[in-house]
């Protein structure tokens, strides 16, 4: 193994830091510098669309690859790259066959189409790559289509929300269940079978690509909002190549700081455990796209999901360990992904006041006033 490939990519160095912070700094002066002085709408799109493509999927990797990376540190990176990468491209090729052009699964139906965009909607992505950084697993749909439709800021969170429940209470059941089948299988101190981790090991493929599909059709939304609603071939392309791109940096720093979300849980690095927690969470991200199409924090859902099976496992099993470290753990992940929502509202309702919207007499809400400007296309 190589000496990068041993670097510890979850616990950066002060090196490192500086140096992510100081690239950080230049896409912000590069962005502001770019809308103040009347760069085309179209390709600031673009712009946020590339650090969107990393920073929306660097913070959600954790809830879908994360236990798939976390079980398979000895893969090679290319093989997972090829598949993931490969999968990638070929829902967002039906998706933009199926919608003529469209790729966000009619997650933005409900949102009106932007022509111009306004400065807190185009540093969205860049806040959201510091608060990755800072191992905060934030709603990426609160902090980026929060600023593309107020109106549908309420729903959307009352959507996620039940989404936690549902995955929390669903995890307490399943797991106890499976605790109460085979209670050794979740001691802390458990080892499995060589021959049945090998075996678990190639189950896993499957359900992270389940899983994989199901984030797809819900989260793509929250990078496709920059892009035009209808993209030629050429642009399609072009995206494809980007949002693969990103998914390489993912993998090859194995998640980044934010996979110790995953990596401090109960046992997800075995691929039982990991095989398990994929599948169980992909059918709760079907079942709520088969709801409404109206987008939903997967981050909040995938918490619920952990912080259910954490408790019951810890009840169930971890008898000599201490309840409190339990609860401080999942804890914690609540308190940082309220955080982030709290961090939104402020964002949006910072954005509302210096671009505010655009009333009709009758008092319904036409959009924003960044949008009735004439684009510069």
């Amino acid at each position: 193994m190589s000496k990068k490939e041993e670097v510890d990519y979850q616990h950066p160095s002060f090196k490192d830091q500086v140096r992510f912070f100081s690239i950080t700094a230049v896409l912000v002066l590069g962005i502001c510098l770019g809308y103040l002085y009347g760069l085309p709408s179209y390709f600031l799109g673009w712009c946020s669309f590339a650090i969107a493509a990393f920073s929306v999927a660097g913070n959600d990797a954790v809830q879908t690859v994360g236990t798939f990376i976390e079980s398979k540190k000895s893969v090679h990176w290319l093989r997972k790259l090829i598949v993931l990468g490969g999968l990638l491209i070929l829902v967002h090729l039906f998706g933009w066959f199926l919608d003529k052009g469209e790729i966000h699964f009619h997650r933005l139906d409900q949102f009106p189409q932007t022509n111009q965009f306004n400065l807190f909607q185009l540093l969205a992505p860049v806040v959201l790559v510091v608060i990755t950084r800072l191992r905060a697993p934030v709603s990426t749909t609160f902090l980026v289509l929060g600023l593309f439709g107020g109106n549908n800021i309420e729903k959307m969170l009352t959507k996620s929300f039940f989404g936690y429940g549902l995955a929390f209470l669903s995890a307490i059941v399943i797991w106890a269940i499976l605790a109460k089948v085979d209670p050794q299988e979740y001691y802390e101190e458990h080892t499995p079978d060589p021959v049945s981790e090998r075996k678990w090991s190639r189950l896993q493929w499957i359900s992270t690509i389940y899983l994989w599909v199901a984030w797809l059709f819900q989260d793509t939304a929250n990078i496709a909002v920059f892009l035009p609603r209808s993209l030629s071939f050429l642009e399609f392309s072009l995206a494809s190549f980007l949002l693969v791109f990103a998914l390489f940096i993912i993998i090859r720093t194995n998640g980044g700081t934010i996979q110790q979300v995953v990596s401090e849980k109960s046992d997800i690095k075995w691929s039982k455990a990991a095989t398990t927690v994929d599948f169980v969470y992909g059918t709760i991200l079907i079942i709520f796209q088969t709801i409404s199409n109206v987008p939903m924090s997967t981050t909040w859902v995938f918490l619920g999901l952990l912080a259910g099976r954490e408790i019951i496992l810890n009840v169930l099993t971890y008898r000599d360990l201490p309840y409190l470290d339990t609860f401080r753990k999942v804890g914690k992940d609540v308190v940082l992904a309220a955080l982030g929502i709290l961090i939104s509202i402020c964002i949006i309702y910072a954005a509302n006041i210096v671009y505010p919207e655009v009333k009709l007499e009758n008092g319904e809400v036409l959009k924003k006033q960044s949008d009735v400007q004439e684009s510069p296309l």
